[in-house]
């Protein structure tokens, strides 16, 4: 596989860690990052010999630059991917696409119209676990799916972190829809959600939402998503899958059930061994399989683990959820 050159947009923890893979890849390179804080960019870019762009532009039309990673918020998705295609360049944007279904069409067309690829960082679906499960599902494990049951929590300083710019919906729901719809096979077609805020009152967030989902195949499904858990809990994900059918049942836990455990004279700690882990002095677990998978598939013309449709269904349930907790009435998705 030929070298390729990746340009990372955005320098929080999700832009940091992709830089560094796209650095440690065997058949990748960085070569170029960039952020709306010109010290983070210098910092990164110190430590990998790449360049320190001091614009968007500047980032994506950089020497060598063949792919950009998109890890800016939520809601400037549509400018960098935009700008990316239209240059030229392949692009992976962290999950989700967009925070609307309009601004997702218009990332899909602007690739389609400029000869590039697009995926999007729905890392969920690189855990082996949530793999493992997906073929067990497949090979009829559980026979005709009758339910399925997301969760996925998170401690309260990601809530006040984040809540001021998007919501638990998109920040977290989003990556269970996607799961929930992969597993169940077919599109949802009724949803309904209800919301409480307490904790979140002066970030303007929901703490929690609750969403039920009927699905084409008569399947139920059930979807909690949380960010205000006491930062005093051992991991700061708690998170599982359930699929009840027919036949049987699979289930994947994460976060309150990981099997390495610190401790420490004032809490015990679960540390992540799945997602971003480092191993042997680089970065592992499923971000990097992630990664490996976007650059090879560019390489070797292969078709992407998850689709921009795929991505952007997720996105349209996202959004009918918020729909339903504006109107306090069921969303129908049925053509």
């Amino acid at each position: 596989m030929a070298e390729l050159g990746a340009s990372v947009i955005g320098l929080g923890m999700m832009g940091l860690r992709h830089g560094r893979v796209w650095a440690e890849l065997p058949d990748t390179r960085l070569a170029a990052v960039y952020d709306i804080v010109p010290e983070r960019a210098q910092e990164m870019a110190a430590e990998y010999g790449c360049i320190a762009a001091g614009s968007l532009e500047e980032a994506i039309e950089a020497p060598g630059v063949d792919m950009v990673s998109v890890c800016t918020d939520d809601q400037s998705h549509v400018e960098a991917c935009t700008a990316a295609a239209e240059a030229g360049k392949h692009v992976l944007v962290e999950k989700p696409l967009a925070t609307s279904v309009t601004d997702c069409d218009a990332i899909i067309q602007a690739t389609e119209e400029n000869g590039t690829r697009l995926m999007v960082g729905h890392v969920v679906r690189f855990d082996p676990r949530y793999q493992v499960a997906k073929n067990m599902i497949d090979e009829g494990a559980v026979g005709d799916i009758v339910h399925i049951y997301g969760r996925r929590n998170n401690i309260v300083p990601s809530g006040r972190r984040i809540g001021p710019r998007t919501s638990v919906a998109y920040f977290l729901g989003v990556h269970d829809l996607d799961i929930m719809r992969w597993y169940v096979g077919c599109e949802a077609v009724r949803v309904y959600a209800e919301s409480c805020r307490k904790v979140l009152i002066e970030e303007g967030a929901d703490d929690t939402i609750f969403a039920l989902l009927k699905y084409e195949n008569d399947a139920v499904g059930c979807l909690e998503t949380c960010w205000v858990i006491p930062e005093g809990q051992p991991n700061t994900l708690d998170a599982r899958i359930e699929v009840v059918g027919t036949k049987g049942r699979v289930a994947v836990r994460a976060g309150d059930n990981e099997p390495l455990e610190v401790s420490g004279p004032e809490r015990s700690a679960r540390p992540d061994v799945a997602y971003g882990p480092v191993i042997g002095g680089k970065q592992g677990g499923a971000l990097k399989y992630q990664l490996e998978h976007f650059a090879a598939c560019i390489s070797n013309d292969e078709e992407f683990l998850i689709s921009p449709e795929d991505a952007k269904a997720a996105v349209a349930l996202a959004a009918a959820i918020h729909e339903a907790l504006d109107t306090g009435v069921p969303v129908s998705l049925a053509d």
